[in-house]
């Protein structure tokens, strides 16, 4: 009984600390992309940077609080870029906290190495003065997704309802993160062969309702350009995949996380058959992280911890390779194109 307070109270220090680190290099990371280090996105150039009059009237129900916090303007100072920044990397670094925990990972020095790396790459480069809005959906979809692997329902219904009203994209996800949870309890004691019939079934269902819904809703809109890089290719290989390996991994279907993951490669086909290009590379911007983690699932602790070094590496090469940081406007760019309107 001794043992087991001062080994609570021992996580709780542990715990305390990594989140007092990880809020400390996100404040300082929005410092860095707020002044321009990085350089800024068009879309923070052309939009956000704006102000909040410029929003409010495109604003809907759906975006509002997004172009809030994005275009969050005080005494002329635009700190937008500052909140949203900071929003997005602690939500990645609280999401990859909590799946390291989950994988029983306690190495402080992974953790804060992931989480340097992970926040220069695509995802969260392009996101903190590119697509903002999309960033806050993800951030927000990452601390629902966090809030279903400690199984804390309330704030994983909070958190999806600020991500509902963030950007419209983040309704299809949320949905199937919220229903992915309650489904998941409800077939706990179901074998793992009943689970894959079940689930592989309400893959196929979802994906039916996915299509016809968006054909209802984009009726005349087909073949939306890709924006930047080619990834649906490299996307549609990754949900091939993580559905294939459900067949012989049984823990793909045991939590909510993995199991909103699972919905997510059917669902995805949707928009992309459609011709809904820039749509569907905007979903699967959000979705690499959380399937980076999970295809860690596959490993036992010791190969999860050189997995997650190599493939954040390899995938901030990538980043690097790809032009993801030359896309971006140096300071002195962005001064003259904002001044010149």
């Amino acid at each position: 009984m001794n043992y087991n307070i001062s080994d609570k109270i021992k996580n709780f220090k542990i715990d305390h600390f990594s989140l007092t680190i990880i809020i400390m290099i996100a404040f300082i990371y929005s410092l860095m992309v707020g002044s321009g280090i990085y350089g800024y996105g068009l879309d923070f150039v052309y939009a956000y940077s704006r102000g909040f009059d410029w929003s409010a009237n495109r604003a809907g129900f759906f975006d509002y609080v997004g172009f809030r916090i994005a275009t969050l303007t005080i005494n002329n100072f635009h700190i937008g870029i500052y909140s949203t920044t900071f929003i997005i990397s602690l939500s990645t670094g609280l999401l990859i906290r909590e799946h390291m925990r989950f994988k029983k990972s306690s190495s402080l020095f992974l953790l804060l190495f992931v989480f340097v790396i992970a926040i220069h790459t695509w995802p969260i480069v392009m996101s903190t003065s590119n697509a903002m809005r999309q960033g806050l959906a993800m951030s927000f979809i990452f601390l629902a997704l966090t809030s279903s692997l400690r199984k804390n329902f309330y704030w994983m219904m909070f958190f999806s309802l600020i991500g509902i009203l963030v950007h419209k994209s983040a309704i299809i996800l949320i949905i199937i993160i919220v229903f992915s949870y309650i489904l998941n309890k409800f077939l706990f004691s179901f074998s793992h062969f009943r689970k894959l019939l079940i689930n592989f079934l309400i893959g196929i269902l979802l994906f039916a309702l996915a299509y016809f819904t968006l054909d209802l809703f984009y009726p005349y809109q087909r073949d939306t350009r890709v924006i930047g890089g080619d990834f649906r290719f490299a996307f549609v290989f990754i949900s091939l995949i993580y559905v294939a390996i459900s067949f012989f991994y049984k823990i793909i279907l045991n939590n909510s996380f993995n199991l909103s993951l699972y919905y997510f490669s059917f669902i995805s086909f949707a928009p992309l058959i459609i011709g809904l290009n820039w749509q569907y590379e905007r979903l699967g911007m959000i979705m690499i992280i959380p399937y980076i983690f999970s295809f860690g699932c596959l490993f036992n602790r010791r190969s999860y911890e050189v997995y997650l070094i190599f493939t954040f590496l390899f995938f901030f090469l990538l980043t690097i390779y790809t032009g993801m940081f030359s896309a971006l406007l140096p300071l002195s760019e962005f001064n003259f194109i904002f001044y010149s309107f």
